[in-house]
């Protein structure tokens, strides 16, 4: 299963975005990997232009795994970010979710940010980047 943060999608639905980044999140949705959560939902949702969009992106997600968001992976993102912040890096909380939400369930996570591959430099986090 694939993760894919909101990073990704939204390169995925720029018109001008990178097609061979776009064949990949393709890829995942034909082999019914692709998986979002929450977090990632909301993050796209809400940038939304209008009420058909937001309902065409909803209806795509729903398409989709939905990663449960429960207290395991509230700790795991709790504890990334102490330990990180100690290391001086600190990271948004909502990329610390979303990262403990791949750990969690052991998905591969798709993203085109940067916050991701400081957290995988020191946690064991599948990455797939594009930037």
């Amino acid at each position: 299963m694939k993760l894919i943060d909101s990073s990704a999608w939204i390169e995925y639905y720029r018109k001008e975005g990178n097609k061979d980044f776009k064949a990949a999140i393709s890829n995942a949705i034909q082999n019914n990997e692709a998986a979002v959560n929450g977090i990632i939902q909301l993050e796209i949702l809400v940038f939304t232009k209008t009420k058909s969009e937001y309902n065409d992106i909803l209806s795509d997600f729903s398409a989709f795994y939905n990663l449960e968001l429960n207290n395991s992976v509230f700790l795991k993102a709790s504890e990334i970010g102490f330990d990180l912040r100690r290391k001086g890096i600190t990271i948004p909380a909502s990329d610390l979710i979303i990262a403990a939400s791949a750990m969690v369930t052991n998905c591969q996570l798709i993203h085109f940010d940067k916050h991701f591959t400081y957290i995988a430099e020191y946690y064991p986090l599948k990455l797939e980047s594009w930037f």
